[in-house]
């Protein structure tokens, strides 16, 4: 990664940034689709970044969003960018999905909105970990963003992507966080309703900046925080699921559901022990299901749905939903 985060060691860990061969990609993604598989994930610390430093003579100093717009517009025609890859894996045959993870909100450009919205293959999801959205909280993790442009970058996906599901992360307890920014905090989360939200405590990392910096945070506070802001993003998931009820959507069918998913779809989650109510939709999973996922929902890491009656693992087939719980979509096979 080429980013200075003041909280991440993994630049010192791990190196720069380097980019696969656009061919490597595409040939390893064939090799997929004919053997089966029905999505691809594109990750890496910054997948925004994705063949800059392919560039001739290039800068690891093109953090900030205004430099690295301007590289990215200095590129070549035929240059190898996030955009040229998701266009060539867009045009391959079959029936797949294309899934964008790990974004960093610096470097979105308006190419990167309009290649998504106009490739029918990319799962309408995105994933950009904001970690927070005080001006001096972000200031102080070297963010290289400031509220109002993420703000304004978020009013641009939304309306250059219709029924994007926005994931993204943030950071609580982080060194010098005050109670009036966590509140902003929770305000912001309040009012731009992320589809998808996971929180995580500051960890304070030996060799990092924000390792040594004042204003340290206690445990306890820190836990406190983290369930503050859990408890906002289960009020606006509740909704959020229930947005979904009477939709027709796509979903990837996984496998049949076993009794103990159905018992976590009631009471835990899959990420950050997200909140749930104990009691919550109980008789919505009696019965026999099949565990799938939709476009807003990442392996290993978001909600599920859960197919009553007859499906096929392995297949992007149409379900009505019909239901859900605090986080997860209760459906049928659509026309049933």
């Amino acid at each position: 990664c080429n980013h200075p985060c003041s909280f991440c060691i993994i630049p010192r860990m791990r190196g720069s940034h380097r980019s696969r061969a656009q061919a490597d990609i595409v040939q390893e993604a064939r090799q997929l689709i004919a053997g089966g598989c029905r999505e691809l994930n594109l990750i890496s610390q910054d997948s925004t970044y994705y063949g800059l430093d392919l560039r001739p003579q290039h800068s690891r100093a093109i953090s900030s969003p205004e430099k690295f717009t301007a590289a990215a517009r200095s590129l070549a025609t035929d240059a190898t960018t996030l955009c040229s890859l998701i266009r060539e894996l867009n045009a391959l045959p079959g029936n797949f999905w294309i899934r964008l993870l790990y974004t960093h909100p610096a470097h979105w450009t308006d190419e990167l909105i309009q290649t998504l919205a106009e490739s029918p293959k990319v799962a309408r999801y995105v994933d950009m970990p904001l970690q927070h959205i005080h001006d001096a909280m972000l200031e102080r993790m070297r963010r290289e963003t400031s509220r109002e442009y993420i703000v304004d970058l978020i009013r641009r996906i939304r309306a250059g992507i219709p029924g994007i599901a926005l994931r993204t992360t943030f950071i609580v307890g982080f060194p010098g966080e005050t109670e009036a920014y966590f509140e902003s905090l929770l305000e912001f989360i309040r009012e731009t309703r992320f589809e998808r939200l996971g929180v995580f405590t500051y960890s304070r990392e030996e060799g990092t900046r924000a390792g040594q910096m004042e204003g340290q945070v206690t445990d306890r506070v820190k836990q406190r925080r983290r369930k503050q802001a859990m408890a906002e993003q289960h009020r606006v998931a509740k909704g959020v699921s229930e947005g979904f009820v009477g939709r027709t959507i796509p979903v990837l069918v996984e496998g049949q559901a076993r009794a103990q998913d159905l018992k976590q779809a009631r009471i835990s989650s899959w990420e950050h022990g997200l909140i749930r109510e104990a009691d919550a939709d109980l008789d919505q999973l009696k019965g026999q299901y099949w565990v799938a996922r939709g476009e807003a929902d990442a392996p290993d890491i978001d909600g599920r749905v859960y197919i009553r009656g007859k499906a096929t693992p392995g297949e992007i087939v149409r379900v009505t939903v019909v239901g859900h719980t605090d986080y997860d979509l209760v459906a049928k096979p659509a026309g049933r």
